[in-house]
């Protein structure tokens, strides 16, 4: 008892000293600080080029809110003129273009920024405060990756039409080269199938060569920094090195990237000298120097603001948010954390203001300081005064919230129709017909002409055979799953789903209206977000990569006996393909992928699809712990070995829409004894009551998934008789 009573007064004195000499001098600010409240940052700010203005995490919006009024007021009051972005070099650029071209501002951001900022709520007083200002403020990316539709879908348009123009060669297929960067960008698979790396090394860097002999251009500046960027995108998913696994933000696995960012940036101002220019992006990417962080991993970790720190020297300020903010937006959901009391955070946290600002040139802030300033709850000490020239505290954090209305204002956008020198233009899309039209060339060399021929039609037709606008429609699903021969579980439910036209990657929205509970024995799932739940909502027509009009061409396609089905004749088409990794196959594991296409004679209309999913290697452990929700905890891991999926369409008032779904899963289940038990699970799936004319919109804000809060009527089900339907 003795010695814990000394521990605890150890522990008193040793804060209490530690306070004493940690005592910075800090600027006050109220809640919601009015443009005078930032003339601090006249003096803080003198001979400064370039503001790092970074954020402790992407998903806080009211620091979104302050950081766009720091932005009013430094371009205002001290003349700053570029935003730079923590996207992709690419995206921004084009969405600069295309916003002087006359696009919707908030559609440009939307097919530029990453979605983090573009689709939240809070980043909507940016996008006013530039829409008002874009004659006088110049936008930037210097983020290597590829981070919106335009980059998706225009940046290999536009580098072989540059390339065209200026009598560059570029030595790779436009075609392949597209379906490479999807696989790099999206799955971080360097897919050699059909270029190797050495093919994509060689190529690119020699284009880069004979960019460096053209004249300095904006263009030719552009298109080096995204070659550049190209090439470390291409060495990232290249290297096999093992991932670092650790609890923060970022490690040396980042060191190429951000080398590649400062590397874009630093280009730009070379490029633009009477630039003032705001960094937007996150915390860590814009510290000026690591030297004083000791931790084994974090410690070789070298961010881009190190390198512009270099670079600019007293030209950069790198300003960071921090909050001592208890809650933390984490996996989905909001996590308690805890603020250690010998901490940076904890002693601002004291202060109990809403906003401070506190310098770090001032004697105070020289001695290192526990922080988080690299994870969300690991504490390390630094040098406070060389990670960051400046902190801007909030005492809470709110979680950013998806843009309601964006949806439709995005779809009115990117539907709505121009005529201009009397030609036609799709707002948002700027692909000409010509790009929209699939190339049959490799058709002819693979021998199969028919079968491709038949699938590129179905492909072409698939605007007129298939819903462009939202529904609402009932979903009725039987879920049955066995352990050996054991029903762990058995329910049926209804919901009423409001879903998006077929040509839109969306999932659909849910309310949860009834369920029945038949047999529960084992396992429990809590809400539609279970395990099975991307059953019934991965509409082939829109996620079947066997039908996008790219990558079809990578398939194999071979045709059947014709049949009839559904009184009509239809065509029988095998597809598989030998890419094994998520561009292709929409699943988070490698796998042997293949199936079958019933194409009407008449419509092309593709009218039912069966999908098969033999699973080579299972070993991502966040999709293990995902699936073991729910389930007894003698079980602690679960692998699929096959699944397979039948959907059927049916055709209401000249349209097909998905009406059944029939999906099943093998595996196997093992439980703490390594004993290993063989499982399926087994959805059937019907929609019906269609409303097409005039659909009740609700969002995913407004969905209803938890099983708990579904009802359950005996008279309801007794009416319903949802088995015999099943």
């Amino acid at each position: 008892m003795r010695n814990i009573f000394l521990i605890i007064i150890f522990n008193i004195f040793y804060f209490v000293g530690n306070t004493q000499n940690f005592n910075p001098k800090i600027l006050n600010l109220p809640e919601n600080p009015s443009n005078d409240d930032f003339s601090f940052l006249k003096e803080e700010l003198k001979g400064v080029q370039v503001l790092m203005l970074g954020e402790k995490t992407h998903y806080d919006g009211n620091v979104f809110e302050m950081k766009t009024k720091i932005i009013q007021y430094l371009h205002q009051e001290l003349g700053f003129s570029t935003i730079a972005f923590e996207s992709g070099v690419y995206d921004v650029w084009k969405a600069q273009n295309e916003i002087k071209k006359g696009t919707n501002t908030l559609l440009a951001f939307k097919n530029s920024l990453f979605p983090v900022w573009s689709n939240r709520k809070e980043f909507q007083s940016f996008v006013q405060f530039y829409d008002t200002n874009k004659l006088n403020i110049k936008l930037f990316g210097f983020d290597n990756q590829i981070t919106g539709k335009y980059g998706d879908e225009n940046l290999f348009i536009d580098l072989f039409e540059y390339c065209n123009k200026n009598q560059l060669e570029l030595k790779l297929d436009r075609g392949d080269l597209e379906l490479l960067i999807e696989s790099i960008n999206y799955s971080f698979v360097f897919d050699e199938n059909d270029i190797t790396y050495s093919q994509y090394k060689s190529s690119l860097e020699n284009l880069l060569k004979a960019i460096a002999k053209k004249p300095k251009t904006e263009t030719n500046f552009y298109w080096a920094q995204i070659i550049k960027s190209l090439l470390v995108l291409g060495e990232n998913s290249y290297s096999k090195k093992t991932q670092i696994l650790s609890p923060y933000n970022t490690t040396s696995d980042d060191n190429v990237r951000d080398k590649q960012m400062a590397d874009n940036l630093l280009e730009y101002i070379k490029n633009h000298k009477d630039e003032k220019i705001i960094c937007w992006g996150a915390n860590q990417h814009f510290v000026n120097n690591m030297s004083s962080v000791t931790n084994p991993v974090l410690k070789d970790f070298v961010p881009m603001g190190t390198y512009i720190k270099k670079a600019l020297k007293e030209r950069v300020y790198s300003l960071a948010a921090v909050t001592a903010y208890d809650s933390i937006f984490l996996g989905g959901k909001w996590n308690n954390t805890l603020i250690d009391n010998k901490s940076f955070e904890y002693y601002l946290r004291g202060k109990n203001i809403p906003h401070m600002f506190v310098s770090s040139k001032q004697e105070g802030m020289e001695k290192p300081q526990l922080n988080r300033l690299f994870s969300p709850e690991v504490f390390v000490y630094a040098g406070l005064n060389s990670i960051h020239d400046g902190y801007f505290y909030f005492n809470k954090v709110n979680q950013s919230t998806l843009v309601e209305s964006v949806e439709y204002e995005l779809y009115k956008a990117e539907n709505s129709i121009e005529k201009s020198d009397n030609s036609i233009q799709i707002i948002g899309n700027q692909k000409q017909s010509k790009e929209k039209s699939i190339a049959l060339n490799e058709v002819i060399i693979r021998g199969r002409k028919y079968p491709y021929s038949i699938v590129k039609k179905a492909i072409i037709n698939k605007k007129n055979n298939y819903p462009l606008k939202d529904f609402n429609s009932e979903l009725l699903s039987n879920i049955n799953v066995k352990v050996r021969d054991t029903t762990m579980l058995d329910l049926d439910f209804i919901a009423k789903q409001y879903e998006f036209g077929y040509d839109k990657i969306n999932r659909s929205y849910h309310q949860l209206k009834e369920i029945r509970w038949n047999i529960k024995n084992g396992y429990s799932p809590k809400s539609l977000n279970s395990d099975f739940f991307y059953v019934y909502r991965s509409n082939p027509i829109i996620f079947g990569k066997y039908l996008d009009e790219k990558k079809f061409k990578k398939f194999v396609f071979t045709e059947d006996d014709d049949i009839i089905y559904n009184n009509k004749e239809v065509y029988v088409i095998h597809f598989s393909t030998l890419r094994d990794q998520y561009s292709y196959t929409q699943r988070n594991f490698l796998c042997d992928f293949s199936g079958t296409l019933y194409i009407n004679k008449d419509d092309y209309a593709i009218v039912k699809i069966i999908e098969k999913w033999e699973i080579k290697k299972y070993d991502s452990s966040f999709d293990k712990m995902i699936e073991l929700q729910g389930w007894q905890k003698k079980y602690i891991q679960k692998e699929s070995t096959l699944e397979i999926i039948e959907t059927d369409f049916k055709k209401i008032e000249g349209l097909y829409y998905v009406s059944e779904m029939k999906n099943n899963i093998y595996g196997n289940i093992v439980d703490k004894d390594n004993g290993i038990h063989p499982f399926q699970i087994v959805v059937n799936s019907f929609w019906n009551d269609f409303n097409i004319r005039n659909p009740e919109k609700f969002t995913y804000h407004q969905e209803q998934t938890l099983f708990e809060k579904a009802q359950y009527s005996k008279a309801f089900w007794d009416n319903y008789n949802l088995l015999n339907k099943l």
